[in-house]
Order: C-alpha cells, then structure tokens, then sequence
C-alpha cells in the first residue's frame, strides 16, 4: 500500500522499532475489503468483527500468528500532541513485543515515497484523487490522502462526450465522491448513508486537437457515523476529449467541503486528475 487513511501518528522511534518486523501493511475501510492473504492474518489474530483503526500483528518465520494488539490511540489525553501520541504508541508496541528476540538490521531500509497507481490500461485508467485539509485542533491535516481509483464502464458512460448539457447525478461519479472525507473521521462502518446531488454537465468549445466539457454542481455527503455528520461540497471538473473520436482524454477537477468534527469544522480540498499522464 502507498498511503494510510488515519490519525498521524509519526515518531521516529516508533518507526525504528517496527522497522525490522514489517512486511507489508494494508489499509481500508472494511474486512470485506481485505485481500485474501491479509484476511487470513486478521482472522488468525481473532480480532473479531468489530471496527478497527488500528491493528498489530506480529509473525513469526513461517507466517503465524504470535501476538496481536489494537493499540489504544487516545488523542484528547494528549492534547492531540502527535509527539506525546508516539511516545504513548511506542510504549504500547513496546509491551507487545516485550520478550521476543529482535531482528538486527544494520542497514535499514530506505523508505521510498510512491504515488497508488492503477494497474488497468486504456486512457484513462483511472484518477489520483488528493485529498488535504486545513489545519485543524485534531491535525488531519498531518496526514496527506492520495487514492487511485480505477476507471469503470458507468463511470465512462456517464463522462461520455455530448454536444449538449445534460445532467449527472452524485450516483453517477459515487467512485470518486466516496472518498472525500478527513482522515480519522469514519466512526461507523467506514462509509456514507449517502452522496447526493444534481451535476450539470455542459460542452465547453474546442481547439484544434480537443473539445472540453465541463461538470459541476453541490454534493450532499452523510457519513454512516454515529453522529450522521452531514456536509456539502462543490464540484467542478473539466473533460479534455480527442476531437476526432471523442474518446476522453483527461480529466481535472476539484471538490471543497467544509466537515464538522466535534466542535470543529474541518475544511478539506480534493483535487482530481486522470492516469496515466
């Protein structure tokens, strides 16, 4: 995985620590939405099916469950200091890994940052979908979001090139909306009792290589949270179109909300662009 949806919690001594044991990592929203191989760990680890934000699992050499643990992560105790809240963390993995016998490694790797792709072709194959937020008491804004979602044939029928306006629905471009939401918000089920709206999808002229359209309007978001947190954000993206087969090229956009949180409102911009450049 290449990013990890959650509350930031960055301390290098907590990453020197994990270091020799990780192997991979893996984040979303759901156990239905594990891959196979990460599915077998979480259930050897009997975490059950309650909702997660954070789990530990230590193997050993021949993949099986040792340990296991949901570090209790206690943002208000700290005065949602990130430093305060590593050391905590530490102290906690600490514990669970209290009598086993570290791995020396004497040069650690180097982490290399890289962006989610998409694996399917065609043009486009997808979208980056980059999500920050101001900052804000609880520091979502320490955590940046970059999600690749994949390119699907409603998605295509619904981006299909028009010479007049027609309108879209919130449902039709629901792939891209679900993930526009602050880091650590979802308290549920990890997902939205509803994305809704009207869009107004308009052509937009033309150059000698390309026509261009443009779709915007107001989405309405409520999260499957315990408080029903409600929001609005506006859309406006702009289609870049081949102008001899209107196959579509590019696509860039960006949607702006503003999501309450407690007693905060936390403003959030995503911005939108197709795969591959």
């Amino acid at each position: 995985m290449d990013h990890v949806r959650g509350s930031s919690l960055v301390w290098p001594a907590t990453l020197d620590t994990l270091r020799p044991f990780v192997l991979t990592w893996w984040s979303g929203r759901t156990v239905d939405d594990m891959p196979r191989d990460v599915r077998e760990v979480y259930d050897a680890a009997k975490f059950g099916t309650n909702h997660i934000n954070l789990a530990l699992v230590v193997l050993d050499e021949k993949g099986r469950v040792l340990r296991s643990s949901v570090p209790n992560v206690r943002p208000p105790q700290f005065r949602f200091d990130p430093e305060s809240q590593g050391r905590d963390f530490k102290d906690q993995l600490d514990d669970l890994l209290a009598g086993l016998t570290l791995p020396k490694v004497e040069r650690p790797a180097k982490p290399k940052l890289t962006l989610p792709d998409i694996c399917d072709g065609g043009q486009p194959a997808g979208v980056r979908i980059y999500l920050t937020a101001d900052a804000n008491r609880l520091n979502h804004y320490r955590t940046p979001i970059v999600e690749a979602v994949a390119m699907t044939d409603k998605l295509k029928a619904a981006l299909a090139y028009s010479e007049t306006a027609k309108a879209l629905t919130a449902a039709d471009l629901r792939p891209w909306l679900g993930q526009i939401y602050p880091a650590a918000i979802m308290d549920g089920k990890g997902g939205f009792r509803a994305i809704e709206g009207t869009l107004d999808y308009k052509p937009a002229g033309a150059d000698a290589r390309f026509r261009y359209a443009t779709v915007d309007g107001l989405v309405r978001f409520e999260l499957d949270n315990a408080g029903r947190s409600t929001y609005r954000g506006d859309l406006a993206v702009v289609l870049k179109y081949d102008r001899k087969t209107n196959a579509l090229e590019t696509i860039r956009g960006v949607c702006e909300c503003v999501v309450p949180k407690g007693p905060e409102r936390i403003r959030i911009v995503a911005a939108v662009e197709s795969l591959p450049e």
